[in-house]
């Protein structure tokens, strides 16, 4: 009877151990800001793309203008200069005209639905310069090597990095805007910029600690 009271004593132990760890790895990971409903203002704007400073990037969103009932649903592309929300022209016969008192419902937060960050990242980066430069990222606008920026795989898209090397010391603040890098065994693909303050560019990869200060946009 002992034993088995202290077998049972010994398993409640390991459970409860079980527990908190996984309630420490949750409480490490920060979560994406992604209010739904938003009430605001809707109009027009020229150009194939909506925009908003109210939205992740490129989250899925139903704009409906609460003047007639009328919806579309469409992708949001991040633009802090843009009040309320612009859609194209092109859904002028659809919405109604404007301004107009709009709703926006987020169907899906951001480019992947991706959520949450870890607290922190380990791991070679690299850097990404010339070829790259003045392309258009998966955040929607042209890559500046000369800005200070980073591609990561899965972290939402506006995520902003506090990237240190350890080698030396030195650090930078780099906000997240693509995708990469597509080597193996890389976790960070930096600008040039960035890259030449963390003083990698001369190897051209580095052994980083990035933590993230702002989940998403």
């Amino acid at each position: 009877m002992r034993i088995i009271l202290l077998l049972f004593v010994f398993l409640s132990g390991c459970a409860v151990s079980v527990r908190e760890r996984k309630e420490t790895q949750r409480s490490q990971e920060l979560k994406v800001h992604c209010e739904t409903p938003i009430y605001t203002e809707g109009y027009y704007c020229y150009g194939e793309r909506a925009k908003s400073a109210l939205v992740q990037p490129l989250s899925k969103v139903k704009v409906t203008n609460l003047r007639n009932g009328k919806s579309i649903t469409i992708a949001v592309f991040r633009d802090d200069a843009v009040n309320g929300v612009c859609v194209p022209e092109r859904y002028a016969y659809l919405l109604g005209p404007a301004p107009f008192p709009a709703r926006l419902d987020i169907q899906r937060c951001g480019k992947e639905g991706i959520t949450t960050c870890p607290a922190k990242i380990e791991g070679l980066a690299s850097y990404y310069a010339n070829e790259y430069h003045s392309r258009e990222s998966s955040y929607g606008v042209p890559y500046d090597m000369h800005g200070m920026y980073a591609a990561h795989r899965s972290l939402p898209l506006g995520t902003l990095l506090r990237v240190i090397n350890p080698e030396n010391g030195k650090e930078v603040v780099v906000k997240v805007i693509d995708r990469g890098p597509f080597k193996e065994g890389r976790v960070l693909d930096l600008s040039y910029e960035a890259a030449r303050k963390l003083g990698m560019v001369q190897k051209g990869e580095a052994r980083v600690v990035a933590y993230v200060l702002r989940c998403g946009e």
